[in-house]
């Protein structure tokens, strides 16, 4: 039975008597391996004295000194059957200690009886064993001290006071000398004890420790855990508002050309992105969490992307009067070009954000197979001890504020965890007033590419005549993002079913639709997923569709990339949702099945 810690709640008596209860543990555990030679050395010293002292006496002597390493056999063998707890523990202890005393009596009437006083060596064998005996079970009896000192007492006592009786000016030295020799165990004895007790006591503190570590630990994954539902719970509802506001005011932006509206329009248009851009840092975080994302590699023209993100970024750094420099010779990687440019956006935001004077500079180069890339600027800095801390989620070391116009602090989280994922080596070089520079290690691709095909955010029609006479139907439980649907879908001129299940669409619909819009979290625990396939059984299987989410919780969005469908995550850009509309309207609806 291994020892237990102590709980933390337990009072000093307490933890005094688990600590007894395993000390007393631990004698039985020694019992048990020094229980053979407890009856060999009653067996020595009667064969070394036989020829002398042989008789009754010494085969009675022999006998009770036989007995007491007996009792101690039976008690060392019922010990798991009679101890349970610390009282019973104790009585075991006491009963060793008797037998320890019965013991202690037998070598001290060995030394009362059997002291030959014509034959110094027999004497030396007799005290030997007896002394020895006393300081060898130091070993076992610093657990119990009081077994200890009921052999050692009554064998060196009895001893003691025989080798006196003698009369002889030896006998006398010896005597004193065994009497001295007692004091002395008394004191080493009561420091074993001490180192022993401590021992124990510092296992104890050990095993609580690592208890209250663990349960920690757990208490920490609970709340980690209770983080990320709550984060998703709270997503997924704040996103069905976000993505209908999303889509009204694309199509208010639409609408309001010409009519003297468009900058009140774009300053709306603004304050949305603003607060998309915030959740979608949160979804980035819990796509990573989930594992979901799962990276597209291929050859990047590093011209192309970094071309674009200086057309977004130098603006803003050139409105803030900084330096705007991106250099570098054209050279095509292996990496995403999606995450790769989600991991540049990140470090270049926070480059403009936290840089008040100077320059922000994207600057790459080649080198052994290696292209390595930085992102440079003259901004505040981040001092060596907080370079780790940087990477952590909800972490920013310069908005004591907590000024949400500065984000969320979830940028570079965001850059750590993709460039794991994308195995891209990211490095930080900083100081306070020095500026910071964050650099990339991205594989150089050998072949060249073929031409890139564009993007969903360019691939968008010009005109609702694009869309004319196309049937989409849509699916989703929240009324607002239904009425957002139609009026956005309407201005680009497709014609629109809406529907709250699959059921209520299976009821509206009098024709094939060339493409589903699915919310993915429905009523009555159903799913998007569900709904496309009911509506592709009555309506035919080659209907395009697309599942859009709110959700943020890991187990949701491995559920809907594993449905097979594309998925984008609310609130959709009004770009992308038109790039798949456009492209899925390309071909026929399909057929009744």
């Amino acid at each position: 039975m291994a020892a237990e810690g102590t709980p933390p709640t337990a009072t000093p008596a307490q933890a005094q008597a688990a600590i007894e209860q395993e000390a007393i543990r631990r004698m039985q555990a020694v019992l048990v391996g020094a229980m053979p030679l407890m009856p060999t050395l009653p067996l020595v010293a009667a064969g070394a004295l036989w020829s002398r002292c042989g008789g009754w006496q010494l085969g009675a002597w022999l006998l009770a000194a036989l007995l007491a390493p007996g009792l101690r056999y039976l008690l060392v063998r019922r010990y798991a059957a009679s101890v349970t707890d610390h009282a019973s523990a104790v009585r075991w202890a006491n009963e060793v200690t008797v037998s320890a005393l019965l013991d202690g009596v037998a070598w001290g009437v060995a030394g009362m009886l059997f002291l030959v006083h014509d034959s110094p060596a027999l004497q030396m064998l007799l005290i030997t064993m007896v002394v020895g005996t006393s300081t060898g079970s130091i070993f076992v009896t610093s657990f119990w001290p009081r077994s200890e000192f009921a052999f050692a007492v009554p064998s060196v006592g009895l001893t003691a006071l025989a080798l006196a009786l003698q009369g002889s000016e030896g006998g006398v030295g010896m005597g004193v000398g065994l009497v001295f020799f007692l004091g002395i165990l008394y004191r080493i004895m009561g420091q074993a004890h001490g180192m022993t007790m401590e021992t124990i006591r510092l296992q104890f503190e050990k095993i609580a420790l690592a208890e209250s570590l663990q349960q920690q630990k757990e208490l920490a994954e609970q709340a980690s855990l209770a983080k990320t539902h709550f984060l998703a719970a709270a997503s997924h509802d704040l996103r069905q508002p976000l993505h209908a506001l999303g889509l009204f005011v694309t199509a208010l932006q639409q609408r309001a050309g010409g009519s003297g509206l468009e900058a009140l329009a774009d300053r709306i248009a603004g304050s949305v992105g603003a607060l998309e851009g915030l959740l979608n840092a949160l979804l980035d975080v819990s796509r990573l969490d989930a594992g979901v994302l799962q990276p597209q590699r291929g050859p990047v023209p590093l011209h192309g992307l970094l071309d674009r993100l200086a057309a977004e970024f130098a603006p803003l750094a050139q409105a803030k009067g900084l330096a705007w420099r991106c250099e570098g010779p054209p050279v095509v990687v292996e990496s995403d070009p999606v995450l790769l440019e989600t991991m540049l956006r990140n470090l270049l935001s926070n480059a403009v954000r936290y840089t008040h004077a100077g320059e922000v500079a994207l600057l790459w180069y080649t080198q052994d197979g290696t292209t390595v890339l930085q992102v440079r600027d003259t901004g505040v800095g981040i001092a060596p001890e907080h370079h780790r801390a940087v990477f952590r989620e909800f972490v920013q070391l310069h908005n004591p504020e907590r000024d949400r116009s500065k984000g969320l602090g979830l940028g570079l989280a965001v850059v750590e965890r993709l460039g794991k994922l994308l195995g891209h080596a990211l490095t930080l070089n900083s100081a306070p007033g020095r500026g910071s520079t964050f650099v990339l290690a991205l594989p150089v691709r050998a072949a060249a590419p073929a031409q890139a095909a564009s993007s969903p955010s360019e691939a968008v029609p010009e005109s609702p005549a694009d869309a004319a006479g196309a049937h989409i139907l849509v699916i989703d439980d929240e009324a607002g993002v239904r009425d957002a649907m139609a009026l956005l879908l309407g201005d680009w001129g497709y014609q629109v079913t809406l529907a709250s299940s699959a059921s209520e669409a299976l009821a509206r619909l009098t024709h094939a639709p060339h493409a589903i819009v699915a919310d993915y979290r429905l009523r009555d625990e159903r799913t998007g997923a569900e709904a496309i396939a009911q509506v592709r059984g009555a309506w035919g299987s080659a209907i395009a569709a697309l599942i859009v989410t709110g959700d943020t919780a890991p187990d949701r969005l491995r559920e809907a990339s594993a449905s097979g469908h594309p998925v984008l995550h609310k609130p959709v850009p009004a770009a992308r949702l038109r790039a798949f509309l456009r492209q899925a309207t390309r071909r026929p609806a399909a057929a009744p099945a």
